[in-house]
């Protein structure tokens, strides 16, 4: 499977944390090197303006200074959305290397929703695209959350699928917390026997993107569910699975 889902991933909140007064996460970002990442986003007042800031991180977790289209360069970018309209935020460069990272998005005034895409343009010209839904810090940890099982441990659970010359899956996860995490992981295949488990080390506002088989060598050619034992309130994570061609989907993880 060709590289290039490295640097992908442009979508939006799967799972949101609370920290730094935030409304909504994206779990990754990305830009230049033929990608583009577009913020969708409407106030849903009729009456009140609407105020909106997006901050950028890098995957060391410092501030990430991001084209934003039509302004300058900036690791927060503030706006407003009039009463019942909507903005689009786009971060596109045409340097030939491309950066990731993750955001977050903060509302002084207003109620706002939206999504996040992103755009890769492929070596023959085609664009593919995909889109994510944006979930907010006061709604559902995750847009399919299961029963939340009193004292059971939090659990975030993404499907995986790396079955040879079909598929890859590509995970990002961003510690929105305002404190290091060690963040035990499990991979267990379709029958729930146990396949590799991990500690993913993360400082403040690190963020990891990778393919799993490419950092698991062992789970090439399986599939199953990836565990992710970490509240939402701490971590944005979201998954990205490609089949042969390059098409790309998005994997909604769910809360367990």
């Amino acid at each position: 499977m060709p590289r290039f889902i490295l640097r992908w991933f442009a979508l939006s909140l799967v799972c949101a944390a609370g920290a730094f007064g935030q409304q909504g996460t994206f779990a990754q970002i990305a830009y230049g090197g033929s990608w583009q990442t577009t913020f969708t986003l409407l106030n849903l007042s009729s009456t009140d303006l609407a105020g909106v800031t997006l901050n950028f991180f890098g995957d060391d977790g410092s501030p990430l200074s991001a084209p934003v289209q039509g302004s300058a360069s900036t690791p927060s970018y503030t706006f407003t959305i009039p009463p019942g309209g909507s903005v689009n935020v786009v971060l596109s460069s045409s340097d030939s290397t491309t950066t990731e990272g993750w955001a977050s998005m903060s509302v002084s005034s207003g109620v706002v929703r939206g999504q996040g895409s992103f755009r890769f343009l492929l070596p023959g010209g085609a664009i593919s695209e995909a889109v994510v839904p944006l979930s907010t810090s006061g709604s559902a940890a995750c847009i399919i959350p299961f029963p939340v099982v009193p004292g059971a441990v939090p659990t975030i659970l993404i499907p995986f699928d790396n079955t040879t010359n079909q598929y890859v899956t590509a995970l990002a996860i961003a510690n929105t917390s305002n404190a290091p995490l060690a963040v035990p992981i499990e991979f267990d295949d379709q029958s729930n026997n146990r396949l590799v488990v991990d500690t993913l080390n993360l400082t403040v506002n690190q963020h990891m993107a990778f393919l799993i088989p490419a950092n698991y060598p062992p789970l090439a050619g399986k599939k199953g569910i990836l565990r992710i034992q970490e509240s939402t309130s701490s971590v944005s994570v979201l998954g990205l699975l490609a089949n042969a061609t390059n098409a790309i989907t998005t994997i909604l993880p769910v809360t367990q």
